[in-house]
């Protein structure tokens, strides 16, 4: 193992993984330690129950990730990543034993909310319409780095992003624009009894905001749940095939096939700076 390198990476779940290997793609020479005693973070694979039964312990649905041009940029799948696309990506059931289920198929899953409400299918027709209309600018801002408030709040004045209620007309009235903001800070509550009349369909759709972390009260929730909602519907709610870690454990035989070097059940106590560069102890 050398002893100098030009990026250290603490830490090798999947985001640290993914920026060790551009670190290295870009001919750096790269080490990513990690403290547990295996690579994946936050999207290991284990067994848990019963021996030779294999769970994802943490995150399993591959959906923003769909988005992300990592996966070919990479070449991935030369590295044993893939993907299974399953027909139904989400269902929720209530307790009655009812049920509605997100299909690849949009009108399929139209008519699982029709069950529920008529009103509520069409809505959601128009919605995820909305976000294919917006779908590159939403690619572009997930994939780039975060632009200063002042910045965010002028094009907002000027183009629309992605919400429930988002204008497309570049020349929106005041009224208009002041309503795109109202719509951006939207509680998950306050944006389903918005969009939504049956409470099956309020139910399945806030549930996105709840996947990570937000309280129905919380700013922002009607967002979350309209991009999670929507994103699933457009590219399904993916597995990795043989379980989560096949992604970290893809980026790391790319890592290593650049000369990157990983060390686990490692953990760092301390970063000390000397003339510029970083060292580390263990």
């Amino acid at each position: 193992m050398s002893s100098e390198y030009d990026a250290i990476v603490i830490g090798a779940g999947h985001n640290g993984m993914t920026c060790a290997c551009y670190l290295a793609k870009a001919g750096l020479k790269v080490l990513v330690i990690e403290q547990y005693k295996s690579i994946g973070g936050m999207t290991i694979t284990e067994e848990v129950t019963l021996p030779g039964f294999r769970s994802d312990v943490h995150a399993f649905g591959y959906q923003l990730a769909n988005l992300s041009p990592v996966p070919d940029e990479l070449n991935l799948n030369k590295y044993g990543f893939e993907l299974l696309r399953p027909e139904i990506s989400y269902s929720h059931v209530f307790p009655d034993g009812g049920y509605i289920s997100m299909y690849r198929s949009v009108e399929k899953t139209m008519n699982s909310i029709g069950k529920y409400s008529k009103k509520d299918a069409h809505t959601w027709k128009k919605m995820f319409n909305r976000y294919l209309g917006e779908r590159g600018f939403i690619i572009s801002t997930i994939n780039t780095p975060p632009l200063p408030l002042s910045t965010q709040i002028n094009m907002m004045h000027n183009s629309h992003t992605g919400s429930g209620s988002r204008s497309s007309s570049s020349s929106s009235s005041d009224g208009e624009r002041l309503d795109l903001y109202r719509s951006s800070l939207q509680s998950m509550r306050s944006w389903c009894n918005e969009w939504f009349e049956s409470q099956e369909a309020k139910v399945m759709f806030g549930t996105f905001a709840a996947f990570v972390g937000l309280s129905p009260d919380d700013a922002g929730g009607g967002e979350t749940a309209y991009l999670f909602s929507t994103i699933m519907q457009d590219g399904g709610n993916n597995v990795v095939k043989g379980g989560f870690v096949n992604l970290p454990l893809a980026l790391s035989k790319y890592l290593q096939s650049r000369g990157g070097e990983i060390i686990t059940n490692t953990g760092v106590t301390k970063i000390i700076i000397r003339e510029g560069r970083a060292t580390f102890s263990y």
